[in-house]
């Protein structure tokens, strides 16, 4: 399978570049190569490039969330673990005899879940506080939140 090597992101409205005067560009084109960019402009051209149209869209640099508990995304909203008029503390005791069972299934695709929601909202980057490591679950849980990562591309 032969890999395209040159992306050419045609008509993009804005770009955010993130440099030290915080710039911004008005209806321009990008040219990638592997993982460099190599101009931002108008009118640019390359033979052989991938192209794809971004008319009328923002471009900005992947977001990073620096605080995450993926195992957490099948309990959110979920009535079952609503216990009302607790404290934190009292809640997390709760809670902990919840995610003392979960298994590296559970962990691999509430990766999963949430991963896909943080590249939704442009996130390419995140640091997971896993904590969750019961003896049934054995040490494979880290390995199924990078098999979840590799394959969505998620920066982990």
């Amino acid at each position: 399978m032969n890999k395209v090597n040159k992306i050419l992101i045609k008509d993009a409205a804005a770009v955010v570049s993130c440099d030290a005067d915080d710039t911004v560009y008005r209806d321009v084109d990008i040219l990638i190569e592997g993982s460099r960019i190599l101009g931002i402009g108008k009118g640019l051209s390359a033979d052989g490039a991938e192209q794809l149209s971004a008319e009328g869209r923002f471009i900005y640099p992947g977001l990073v969330n620096t605080h995450h508990h993926f195992f957490q995304t099948f309990v959110r909203n979920l009535t079952a673990v609503d216990f009302p008029n607790m404290s934190v503390i009292q809640w997390l005791d709760e809670i902990y005899e919840i995610f003392k069972l979960i298994s590296s299934e559970a962990i691999y695709y509430s990766s999963l879940t949430a991963m896909a929601d943080l590249i939704k909202h442009g996130c390419t980057c995140a640091f997971d506080h896993q904590y969750c490591y019961p003896r049934s679950a054995g040490k494979e849980l880290v390995d199924r939140q990078m098999e979840a990562a590799s394959l969505l591309g998620m920066r982990y």
